[in-house]
């Protein structure tokens, strides 16, 4: 495929990043160029070194999110990104992924796969940097500016106290656009990131649905319930959810117990009955144990 250099003027130019500070004069970009003006796009960002629940979070938004004609923007980097990218791409979805570097040079290498199956799949990749600019760390914290200037909300899945996800998550609020943050362990490094986002007053996201229904405005982003009913409860509730709610009973049950049943981790559970908690679902009569709220 034959790289493209798109000038500021030119109509196909991404006319979102005009609307952002010191958006580039010039863009370099392989692939389907007509995702550059995507009527419904979501960056989803997060760290390299994510947790299982973490991965299965970004896979499963955007399989979900890019099942509705949502483009999913990221950065192409292993964990979070990648995952990001390729859910998107088996759900014959479209995605965007912008480099740190010119774009002869596929960085990191270990996604090499990942950038001919982004092309091969129908997706593009973009950099502000010339071809034969060779990638540094300095480029990368610029780029986000990149991520949050194509998308119309952000979503941070994981993110450490000070990490690229943060930063773009920043530049994001600064644009006035929408940043969601997934709740996280208190006690994961890769969740101190969000939990503080949400702090600070990202918006705390637990489904797809939320996203959707933010972004329902553009015309092919079908509003579509993506949740399981439990018509035993007669309450709506999210496939995982579901799973954690089914084992609750009248009688109090440790969060181990809970784990055990689900042949899941500690970690895995605790940020789901958190939330299921929080929204009425759950009630914790004492210290980690957990009985079904009616």
């Amino acid at each position: 495929m034959k790289i493209i250099k798109i000038n500021v003027e030119e109509e196909i130019y991404p006319q979102r990043l005009l609307k952002t500070k010191n958006f580039p004069t010039d863009i370099y970009a392989i692939g389907n160029i007509e995702l550059l003006n995507a009527k419904s796009t979501l960056g989803i960002v997060g760290s390299r070194n994510c947790s299982d629940y973490g991965r299965k979070v970004a896979s499963e938004f955007a399989k979900m999110l890019s099942k509705r004609g949502i483009c999913i923007i990221s950065g192409i980097a292993i964990g979070v990104d990648g995952t990001a990218h390729n859910a998107a791409i088996e759900e014959q979805g479209k995605t965007i992924a912008v480099l740190g570097g010119g774009l002869n040079y596929i960085y990191p290498q270990e996604n090499e796969w990942l950038f001919h199956k982004i092309l091969n799949k129908g997706g593009c990749i973009i950099s502000e940097y010339p071809p034969e600019e060779e990638p540094d760390k300095s480029k990368f914290p610029i780029r986000n500016r990149i991520i949050s200037g194509l998308s119309d909300a952000v979503l941070v899945v994981e993110a450490e106290h000070r990490s690229g996800s943060t930063i773009t998550a920043k530049y994001a609020k600064n644009e006035g656009k929408l940043v969601y943050a997934i709740p996280s362990n208190i006690y994961s490094s890769t969740g101190i990131g969000t939990n503080r986002l949400i702090q600070e007053g990202a918006i705390l996201i637990t489904n797809p649905k939320q996203i959707i229904s933010e972004l329902k405005n553009n015309e092919h982003v079908e509003d579509e319930v993506c949740n399981i009913k439990n018509t035993d409860a007669n309450i709506i509730l999210s496939k995982e959810y579901l799973e954690v709610y089914k084992i609750l009973s009248d009688e109090p049950m440790h969060i181990n117990e809970i784990a055990r049943k689900l042949n899941k981790e500690i970690y895995e559970i605790t940020p789901i009955i958190t939330m299921m908690e929080i929204e009425g679902y759950a009630i914790q009569p004492q210290i980690n144990y957990f009985t079904r709220n009616k």
